[in-house]
């Protein structure tokens, strides 16, 4: 059979996405689709704009089998550890391919960088080391040091995390095989189209603009939306109220950084300002928002190191076929298949219940939010129709 897995966020599900479905099942001849999907929170350290339940129901009604939670534990990390804590969870779901979207389209020099890193990993980790004691940023140093091993480099996103995907198989000499298709959009573009980037969506549905070409369910983001910069004044009373010691054990606050979070907050009075101000050289805007979003969870690193061994496949949806599919692997799976979430104990699900509240504290209904995290079953559809 042909498992195949997806790594996604639908954040929000768009026109790109369901091609990448279509495709992904097209070129493999896909028997199954499971994705596995970030929750509430996603990989750029942003809230979701809309919950992880409705943005399962989108998947399913579009031709995905079955969703599986990417833990928060593993999804508000660097591009490394997202893929890795992904590409786990499929493998584990019995996955035999997984395709990815990327702006070269070639799976081969992908492959071919994955294996030099490989067979260089003491070069290659020395020579990032010394790139980044200059100041500049990991994934520039992982290009200097690329260029010098192999004279290659990557430097658009999707590139970057798709080598990330194709080094946690070979690193861990998973028998899935890749593929990637080509995106069908420039991923910084902010025009809107049929087929617009996600960050363009996003930005639209903000200033009210009409996405209804460009969304296959339009109608979901007419109700509530969620926005990281609605987290600012949570930050602020945050920041305001803990010492730079407090600051220094959470999660992601590291070289000091501490000292410029608690300066830069008393003259930012929004999150794109305070973000901004603490971009650098160093620092990306997705590691810093990423560190936010740790910060007001108060997570700190011992809690998400205990909590990273993760050792459960969550299931939030699924079809026909993947209620099957599940059926055949839950004696064999290495890892405890979750239906509910007082069915399992673990510290990632500990910090999935802290990531939902923390979402409530923005939400007009917080209740249901809560609620949701802990009375919710996997959602079941059936030839594009609830059971």
């Amino acid at each position: 059979m042909k498992i195949v897995g997806l790594i996604t966020e639908y954040n929000p599900f768009h026109y790109g996405h369901l091609h990448h479905i279509q495709e992904a099942r097209k070129i493999t001849k896909a028997d199954q689709i499971i994705v596995v999907m970030s929750g509430n929170h996603v990989q750029r350290g942003e809230v979701a704009i809309i919950d992880k339940w409705s943005r399962t129901r989108v998947a399913l009604e579009h031709g995905v089998d079955l969703v599986i939670e990417l833990p928060f534990v593993y999804a508000i990390q660097s591009a490394d550890y997202f893929a890795q804590g992904a590409v786990d969870l499929l493998h584990k779901a019995g996955c035999t391919d997984i395709v990815f979207g990327s702006e070269s389209g070639d799976i081969q020099s992908l492959y071919d960088i994955a294996y030099c890193i490989k067979e260089n990993k003491p070069k290659y980790d020395q020579l990032i080391k010394a790139a980044m004691e200059t100041g500049i940023r990991y994934a520039e140093a992982c290009n200097q040091a690329l260029s010098s091993l192999l004279n290659k480099s990557i430097v658009t996103p999707n590139d970057l995390l798709g080598l990330s995907y194709v080094k946690a198989v070979v690193d861990n000499n998973f028998p899935i095989q890749m593929h990637c298709i080509q995106r069908t959009n420039d991923f910084h573009s902010q025009e809107i189209q049929q087929i617009s980037s996600a960050s363009a969506i996003r930005n639209a549905l903000k200033t009210n603009q009409d996405i209804e070409h460009t969304l296959p369910n339009s109608q979901l983001y007419k109700n509530e939306l969620f926005y990281f910069e609605q987290y600012f004044p949570l930050l602020k009373y945050k920041l305001l109220t803990t010492s730079s010691n407090e600051l220094k054990q959470l999660h992601l606050v590291e070289e000091g950084i501490e000292n410029q979070l608690l300066k830069k907050i008393q003259d930012a009075s929004n999150m794109e300002q305070f973000v901004t101000s603490l971009t650098s050289k160093r620092y990306t805007r997705g590691r810093i928002q990423r560190m936010i979003i740790h910060i007001l969870m108060n997570n700190t690193s011992k809690e998400i190191e205990l909590a990273k061994n993760v050792d459960y496949l969550r299931i939030l949806g699924m079809n026909d076929n993947g209620k099957k599919y599940l059926n055949k692997i839950k004696k064999d799976c290495k890892y405890t298949l979750v239906s509910t979430f007082s069915s399992h104990k673990h510290p990632a699900l500990e910090i999935e219940m802290k990531a939902t509240k923390l979402m409530s504290c923005i939400s007009s209904n917080p209740t249901s939010i809560i609620e949701s995290e802990y009375k919710n079953i996997p959602i079941m559809i059936t030839t594009q129709k609830d059971l």
